[in-house]
């Protein structure tokens, strides 16, 4: 963020402003801080699904470009959802950037996340700025890819 000379705040552009996000977060106050946060980031849609199916259901409507998941849900949990995305034999799910939450983010944790298909793991409770440079990171090497 920076200031303008009046002192109102405006976001930083990191290429977010055409873009959309979908929050796949099973507790409603923590997606609600996630959604406020990544629509201050200037992204142009932020979609929101309460579990793993519902955030299958979200991908199919609303085509994000990238998601932000949490690992620990019921019934489905964030492993199985990027399992089942990942398994659609769409070219473009196959390579949705797909970026953890965990309050675990050890090596362990990390290479459970990528057999299943996720990208990265973010450490919870995530930073404004810390999910930036993520988010920014997934953007970018999917743009490289």
């Amino acid at each position: 963020m920076f200031r303008s000379g009046k002192g109102a705040a405006m976001a930083v552009d990191d290429g977010f402003r055409d873009r959309s996000v979908l929050v796949v977060e099973d507790e409603a106050f923590t997606r609600m801080v996630l959604v406020r946060m990544l629509s201050g980031m200037g992204f142009a849609a932020v979609h929101q699904a309460a579990d793993g199916a519902a955030g299958l259901a979200a991908v199919a409507e609303h085509r994000p470009d990238l998601i932000l998941c949490d690992v620990e849900m019921q019934p489905m949990d964030g492993f199985a959802f990027v399992r089942a995305l990942r398994a659609e034999g769409d070219r473009a799910l196959a390579v949705l950037p797909v970026l953890f939450m965990s309050g675990r983010a050890d090596a362990e944790r990390l290479a459970e996340a990528r057999a299943s298909g996720a990208d990265a793991i973010l450490p919870k409770p995530a930073t404004p700025d810390a999910l930036r440079r993520a988010l920014a990171e997934r953007l970018a090497v999917r743009a490289a890819g």
